[in-house]
């Protein structure tokens, strides 16, 4: 007969994995309600802030791309991936702001999921508390809402390295398969993806030192280390057919890893088209290159294309090294860098103050009031801590979103410190300290408070306003929309005339070239190194405008003569002329006899274009 605690004992052994199942189940519930929260605030008004400059550049290729089919990588609009998913979103949900930024929101909306990928190091507070950093922070949801890849290559590499972890934690091939895609996905994405696993080896490097200087149960690091060693070859001797066998196991799922990796790189970044050469004027026949397709149709020129593929993407790479270290005009590197690194921990101060606190506080915990540092939390603190030393080195132009790398990394320390405040309320309240719960409180409550007093207005309301630390200079000032909806919808009539004028009179020798929205020399106007359409245009003074014109198949024209405007003006009737604020020849006088004007700040400031948008197209007029 069973003794009578026998019966007990399943129930006793199942309790502690029932908790641990409902457990997770809270823990994934929480993580899961934060992600779909996250998303909902990146999809609020996405479409309505006009383009930055960069949006504008980028959108534009991409509308390139989907009417000719050529495609090439360019480091100076960065990595493929957004490119290559907006060339198959703009068809189906129509080439505009809300579709071009969809992707990036989407993306980041899903950044706090990356939570659950760290359960079996972070406990259920945490988790919740890191997913919250990550879909609240007022530098991650600007930036999410954005097309830029900054929060692509983020995403896509913290997850990658949180699939890392996984696999760490289980011995489970496919999170190293998972793992190899994203790292392909954030290569794509952006080239600091080099960077992510640069802070990776140093991070890795800096754990093994804590490891050995500090060893515990060992005299010293090195007999750590030959106790390690020992311990292997003692297993080897045991079962050495045991060992060879996980060894050729290993070896086999990380070369198919690789081959992933390999194969989704040359994917996103093989030439389609006509190549480099279709984005020239005038374009190559896309006949005479071999893209991507050509190969897959056709194996036998794979080893060609990955070649001339790796020869063509490792020069744009080291270009892109080269410059990202290059100052202003009379500037010093020294000098460059503490400027941009005193802007840098400005917007962590006004933009991710709580995060950035919690974050010191959290690795301050970690390290030194814990009996034993979680090895995942220093890694990410060293991570963060060093793209916050790092960034400002390595970029020539400053722009917030390169602070979307530190914040990252550092949610979880962040999550850690808020947690460990969370923690001594609680204790405070267990023992009736009503000045501990009171401190407690306020804390928490400010961190919420953060989101609807800071992110709320920077992300939502003053989301073009120059007073705000995450909008950079190129990101125009105003919002012409009403005038851009009047090009679109007359693009849309295809009466075959000029829909939009573009005029710049200022004579040569008052010819800013800074300012000018036409090319000096009407001569040149049929020719250009890149195919920047309209030709004629003074292409990079005039963004974002060039991204409204394609998506809208606008027909664009330029004027340098005041006398030839008038006359267009009166006659031809052009819908819409655009003119510089600060030319001095428009012909105010003429054009207000029939056009309404309205004049906008196209940079965060000092850059001011006039819209002229004639009357039988002004609003209200019924056109």
């Amino acid at each position: 007969m069973a003794s009578p605690g026998s019966h007990e004992r399943p129930r006793i052994r199942s309790e502690p994995r029932a908790w641990a199942r409902q457990h997770a189940l809270t823990a994934t519930g929480l993580v899961v309600a934060v992600t779909v929260f996250g998303l909902a605030l990146r999809f609020v008004l996405l479409g309505d802030r006009i383009a930055h400059w960069d949006e504008g550049r980028v959108g534009y290729w991409i509308v390139y791309y989907q009417e000719t089919g050529s495609f090439a990588y360019r480091r100076i609009i960065h990595g493929p991936f957004i490119q290559h998913v907006n060339r198959w979103l703009f068809p189906i949900l129509g080439a505009n702001d809300f579709t071009m930024r969809l992707p990036v929101a989407i993306v980041g909306g899903l950044l706090p999921a990356t939570a659950l990928l760290f359960r079996e190091h972070l406990r259920r507070v945490e988790m919740a508390v890191m997913a919250l950093f990550l879909a609240l922070n007022p530098v991650l949801l600007y930036y999410s809402r954005f097309m830029r890849s900054d929060v692509l290559v983020a995403t896509f590499m913290f997850a990658a390295f949180g699939f890392l972890v996984r696999f760490y934690d289980t011995r489970r091939f496919r999170y190293v398969y998972a793992a190899a895609a994203l790292m392909a996905a954030g290569f794509a994405a952006k080239e600091n993806a080099i960077i992510y696993v640069a802070t990776w080896i140093g991070a890795a490097g800096l754990l093994a030192d804590q490891a050995l200087y500090r060893p515990r149960g060992h005299d010293s690091g090195a007999d750590l280390l030959w106790s390690k060693v020992s311990a292997a070859r003692e297993r080897s001797r045991e079962a050495p057919a045991v060992v060879r066998a996980r060894v050729v196991d290993y070896s086999f799922h990380l070369v198919m890893a690789g081959v992933l990796f390999v194969f989704l790189s040359l994917f996103f970044y093989a030439p389609r088209g006509a190549g480099v050469e279709g984005l020239n004027y005038p374009p190559a026949d896309p006949a005479t290159t071999l893209g991507f397709w050509e190969a897959v149709t056709n194996p036998v020129q794979l080893p060609t294309l990955v070649l001339d593929t790796w020869n063509y993407v490792q020069e744009e790479f080291v270009t892109w090294v080269t410059q990202a270290d290059e100052t202003g005009e009379n500037e010093t590197l020294t000098a460059q860098y503490a400027e941009f690194l005193g802007r840098y921990v400005e917007v962590m101060g006004t933009r991710a103050a709580a995060l950035s606190v919690f974050a010191v506080i959290g690795f301050l915990y970690e390290r030194y009031g814990r009996d034993r540092s979680r090895n995942l939390v220093m890694f990410a603190a060293y991570g963060g801590f060093v793209s916050v030393l790092g960034y400002p080195l390595g970029t020539d132009i400053f722009g917030a979103w390169i602070v979307v790398h530190a914040l990252v990394p550092l949610s979880i320390p962040a999550a850690v410190g808020l947690s460990r405040v969370a923690d001594w309320g609680r204790e405070a309240l267990a023992a009736d300290d009503r000045v501990g719960v009171t401190a407690a409180v306020v804390v928490l409550l400010v961190v919420v408070a953060q989101f609807a007093v800071v992110g709320g207005p920077a992300v939502y309301q003053h989301d073009q306003s120059d007073s705000n630390t995450l909008v950079q200079y190129a990101q125009p000032g105003d919002d012409p929309r009403e005038e851009l909806r009047t090009i679109r919808e007359v693009a849309a009539d295809g009466d075959g005339g000029t829909d939009v004028l573009l005029y710049y009179g200022e004579p040569d020798e008052r010819y800013d070239d800074g300012s000018a929205l036409v090319e000096q020399d009407p001569s040149g106007w049929n020719s250009s190194n890149m195919n920047y359409r309209p030709l004629c245009s003074k292409w990079f003074n005039t963004l974002p405008l060039p991204w409204y014109f394609a998506s809208a198949e606008a027909d664009v024209a330029c004027e340098r003569s005041d006398k030839n405007l008038s006359v267009r003006a009166v006659n031809d009737q052009p819908p819409v002329v655009i003119t510089a604020r600060t030319d001095s020849t428009v012909p105010e006088d003429i054009l207000s006899e029939h056009y309404e004007r309205e004049s906008y700040e196209m940079r965060s400031y000092g850059t001011e274009m006039t819209f002229w948008v004639h009357e039988s197209h002004a609003e209200g007029d019924g056109a």
